[in-house]
């Protein structure tokens, strides 16, 4: 599905208010899976944690400061902005495991998915940092990737002898790891990976889904680094896996009766930043503001110029603009997704875009 980031004649500013309260149609939680791009705090609880109890060595990631909060950013991220705009709360699933963020294994420790059903009564977010789309995680062997999230929420729904909200928010973000990694070479794994995700969640009630596009991968300061020919390949893998992945979607929304899968488009949007920066109030879309070596880190005077907060991850404002993408994305719970409203609600975004340049409170130098 080829959606566009350019204003058409004849958009109705009163239609895109329309189809913004039709998307803020209640959803009674919300449910976020994914990596560092989703992660409010999980990896930097579990990891705290385990430096102080478990092993000293171990390496707080992200660490905060110069990160915001346990985030991979200098701000809130996009699920933070789509939460708040839903008026929902989202609580890392760190926090509501029973004893201790951590267990301990042959390893030296692994993630707690022990709830007592906690998570089925309130919007959580399962996303680590590293996760990649099955159940492994790039950056370290003792924490777990989406399939392993969504196992640990179901397995927790076996306890509160319940099932899956219909009237809950589905977020699945991922892949990005998957390839950064160096592993996978094929995108039909962390598409499959994906759809499973979806369809296991479904299998146990789910209906709502957002799963949103990969950005450009070759377009990272980390992947420019390593040359052109990295760099393409990298860009060629993203375009790939999003056009394999919105053919999955297509092919799910027909075959899972009932289903409102929705994806918006995040790579067309991160092009449209890096091609018109300007238009996002930003500076620089090619070189990372956060500098250095752990623990020691510089950063740039005006972050919130600045496209990657560092090699690999975005800064707050186009998080703040990804969230608000997802917002306009949603249709109604009930209603599955239509090709034209989506397209509708990113000519509205751009529209927004442009006349709306304003940083939250939180992201501000």
């Amino acid at each position: 599905m080829k959606r566009t980031l350019f204003l058409t004649a004849g958009f109705s500013l009163l239609s895109f208010i329309f189809l913004l309260k039709a998307s803020a149609a209640t959803f009674s939680k919300m449910y976020v899976f994914g990596d560092s791009l989703s992660d409010t705090g999980n990896e930097f609880n579990i990891t705290t944690f385990a430096q102080q109890f478990v092993d000293p060595t171990t390496v707080i990631d992200p660490l905060s400061p110069p990160n915001f909060q346990g985030r991979d950013s200098n701000g809130p991220l996009w699920v933070d902005y789509l939460a708040e705009d839903l008026g929902l709360t989202l609580t890392p699933s760190s926090q509501l495991a029973v004893n201790s963020p951590l267990t301990i294994t042959n390893n030296g420790f692994g993630v707690n998915f022990s709830y007592n059903g906690a998570t089925t009564t309130q919007s959580v977010n399962f996303a680590i940092g590293g996760a990649e789309t099955g159940f492994e995680n790039a950056t370290d062997p003792r924490l777990v990737g989406v399939l392993r999230q969504i196992q640990g929420f179901t397995d927790d729904l076996k306890v509160n002898n319940s099932s899956a909200d219909p009237n809950a928010l589905y977020v699945i973000f991922a892949g990005v790891n998957d390839y950064q990694s160096g592993g996978i070479v094929e995108v039909s794994e962390p598409v499959n990976n994906i759809a499973t995700a979806v369809k296991s969640l479904f299998d146990k009630g789910a209906r709502n889904f957002l799963v949103p596009s990969m950005p450009d991968l070759g377009k990272t300061p980390l992947a420019m680094s390593f040359g052109a020919e990295v760099s393409n390949n990298l860009s060629n893998l993203t375009s790939e896996h999003n056009s394999v992945l919105d053919q999955t979607l297509s092919d799910l929304s027909s075959s899972l009766t009932g289903i409102n899968l929705i994806s918006p488009d995040a790579n067309s949007l991160f092009q449209n930043i890096l091609d018109n920066p300007r238009d996002f109030g930003l500076t620089n879309v090619t070189e990372s503001c956060l500098d250095g070596e752990y623990p020691n880190f510089s950063v740039c005077d005006r972050p919130n110029e600045y496209l990657f907060w560092d090699s690999i991850h975005p800064t707050t404002i186009p998080h703040e603009r990804l969230g608000e993408l997802a917002r306009a994305s949603l249709t109604h719970k009930s209603v599955p997704e239509s090709s034209s409203l989506v397209s509708i609600s990113v000519l509205g975004l751009t529209w927004l875009l442009h006349k709306r340049q304003y940083f939250r409170k939180s992201g501000k130098d």
